[in-house]
């Protein structure tokens, strides 16, 4: 499961004693590269950290913001907003990478970028593939003191992920699932081939319970595992939810332009 895929897994328990979450998660992969993430969510937004990002998520307006530390700056707009910038974006780097380039490598630079485009454009809440299933098995074990049933995901017959899900804590059944996946699509500039995060039997599970653990097997044998560590119930301020008043908001290619080249188009996982 990637950094962001865990965005998805916790909303407010109505009636709870306090207002809102704080959900701290360990991801690694096989090679030793860790990354720690805390979610804070409350009256439904969503912020969450790592050391080298902050981003803000509005599920009452529909507004995303990215917080830019290093810079003092910050973007903020709607999905829409997001994936009309982040076209542009696409579309000036290829007008730079075309120039001076022969026909026969012009076409092939051109047919990449039209599948990036087509990606970013696609706002689908969910996918329908046979291939991919969620099955159900008999092992159970205890993560954070809630009993855990690991299930596995195939697809076409070879598992991808396993994941450790409770049925324990509901801690986001009264959110819109389908909604929380196309903001995080818009955020990963689209969905990646058979996501199985976007199945509607994957986001079922979603509505009705809690995902502690996932590791994700990946095609170079690497795998990447996310754990829950630490999860509590907290009264958060509502001024957390806003960037910080002593920043600029900042149009998203101005801000690719204060971010060293060697940065631009990486991608974290």
């Amino acid at each position: 499961m990637n950094a962001l895929k865990i965005l998805i897994l916790f909303l407010l328990i109505p009636g709870s004693s306090y207002a809102g979450w704080v959900i701290v998660e360990d991801s690694r992969d096989s090679y030793g590269n860790s990354l720690i993430q805390t979610t804070f969510i409350q009256d439904n937004m969503i912020r969450f950290e790592t050391p080298s990002s902050i981003a803000i998520i509005d599920l009452n307006n529909k507004i995303i913001t990215m917080i830019f530390s290093q810079y003092r700056v910050y973007w903020s707009g709607t999905t829409n907003d997001l994936r009309m910038n982040t076209l542009a974006i696409f579309d000036s780097e290829l007008e730079q990478i075309l120039i001076g380039l022969p026909e026969y490598k012009r076409k092939e630079i051109d047919s990449i970028y039209f599948s990036i485009k087509q990606q970013i454009l696609d706002s689908t809440n969910y996918t329908s593939d046979e291939r991919i299933v969620v099955v159900e098995t008999d092992v159970v074990d205890t993560l954070l003191g809630y009993n855990a049933v690991m299930h596995n995901i195939l697809v076409d017959t070879t598992i991808r992920e396993s994941f450790w899900y409770t049925t324990e804590i509901q801690p986001y059944n009264d959110i819109n699932i389908g909604d929380m996946i196309s903001f995080m699509n818009q955020v990963n500039q689209g969905p990646r081939p058979n996501n199985v995060s976007n199945t509607r039997e994957y986001l079922d599970l979603l509505k009705n319970g809690m995902l502690l653990k996932s590791v994700e097997f990946l095609y170079d044998t690497n795998k990447y595992e996310t754990i829950v560590t630490n999860i509590r119930e907290a009264d958060i301020a509502s001024e957390f939810f806003l960037p910080p008043t002593n920043y600029r908001e900042a149009e998203l290619s101005d801000i690719l332009n204060l971010m060293p080249e060697e940065n631009i188009g990486k991608s974290s996982r």
